[in-house]
């Protein structure tokens, strides 16, 4: 299977292809989840086993300022190659601003694979006189000293980061462009008073233009594992990551995540992701049932989310023109189940 390519000023090298021959295949998971070890409502074995018996390959459990041990979760319900839990936590950073009509920002960030706690800063984790964007400096230093990956979550929580907070992130860094969970704001808006925030969506493309190579995580955030048909509950399932790797480790799952060998969707499941100096192409994954009649239609976006192509179907190819300044897809089956794939960037 063809490598991506990126192109950077006018010069072409290789880099992690998004899906390669042999024994990488695609592992499903969640990357931010609490337990009762934080503000869930069940034990950490009761939230893991539902994500296995829910289809999924891989559980990040990110309580706040802690780390919920995995081994015991692994003994009891792992399975090489099936199931694996991987410790993480979530930093529940705060930033003082009286400027915010809540006079806080949030800054929170998750912490995948690491070898130890990053406390937030300040009294109660509230910061004082510095800035979101430093925040996160602060903090994508310490998980890499740590030995995780650092994941920005939910920018539109209480409406919080904008997109000067987000600017200087490094390269590859990933951030939740849709989180499932009720009052998120992944949409975006204006709140009739001149104060209005992109959409997650709109953040990152805005991002990408400006040169910042983000990837696109989907989660769920879940907290409840109770009232399950509660729509306004924190509840499970409404958005994961599909990451293609060599096997099912911490390492590798880490691994394909910093080179965005994944991709973010709320159900829309896909068999394969190219690209190369001359197309990005997307498969639809065949379904299971028999009687699913879902139509597909995917979106192909370019610098300052401009649309380049729209194509039906479960197969579709955009061949590369050179100034796009990238290219990245979004496939919407007919119930609106929405995949993501991450960008190529084209210079």
């Amino acid at each position: 299977m063809r490598p991506i390519l990126r192109l950077v000023l006018g010069a072409s090298f290789v880099v992690a292809p998004v899906h390669a021959a042999g024994a990488q295949r695609w592992y499903r998971g969640n990357t931010h989840v609490h337990t009762r070890e934080s503000d869930g409502n069940r034990p950490p074995e009761e939230v893991a086993r539902w994500y296995r018996d829910h289809g999924y390959h891989f559980l990040v459990v990110t309580d706040h300022e802690r780390i919920t041990d995995p081994a015991p979760l692994n003994a009891q319900l792992g399975k090489p190659g099936a199931f694996l839990v991987i410790a993480g936590q979530e930093i529940t950073q705060q930033v003082a601003d009286a400027s915010h009509p809540q006079g806080i920002r949030q800054a929170h960030v998750v912490s995948i694979a690491p070898a130890r706690v990053v406390l937030p800063l300040g009294e109660k984790g509230i910061a004082q006189g510095t800035t979101v964007a430093a925040m996160y400096a602060s903090h994508l230093a310490a998980v890499r000293a740590a030995g995780g990956l650092a994941q920005v979550n939910h920018p539109n929580f209480r409406w919080s980061v904008r997109l000067e907070d987000m600017a200087a992130l490094p390269d590859s860094t990933p951030f939740e462009l849709w989180n499932a969970q009720p009052r998120i704001n992944n949409l975006g808006g204006d709140d009739g008073h001149g104060r209005t925030s992109l959409s997650t969506e709109a953040l990152w493309d805005s991002l990408l233009t400006r040169g910042r190579l983000l990837w696109a995580v989907g989660s769920d955030d879940a907290h409840n594992f109770a009232a399950l048909d509660d729509a306004e509950t924190t509840r499970p399932g409404g958005a994961w990551i599909m990451v293609r790797a060599d096997t099912l480790t911490p390492a590798a799952i880490v691994g394909a995540m910093r080179a965005g060998r994944f991709y973010a969707t709320t159900g829309v499941l896909l068999a394969d992701v190219a690209a190369d100096a001359r197309a990005v192409e997307v498969t639809v994954a065949a379904p299971t049932n028999p009687r699913d009649d879902r139509r597909y239609r995917t979106r192909f976006v370019g610098r300052g989310g401009r649309t380049l192509a729209v194509v039906a179907g479960t197969r579709a190819r955009y061949a590369i023109r050179g100034d796009e300044g990238y290219v990245r897809a979004v496939v919407v089956d007919s119930d609106g189940r929405t995949a993501w794939t991450q960008p190529l960037r084209v210079r």
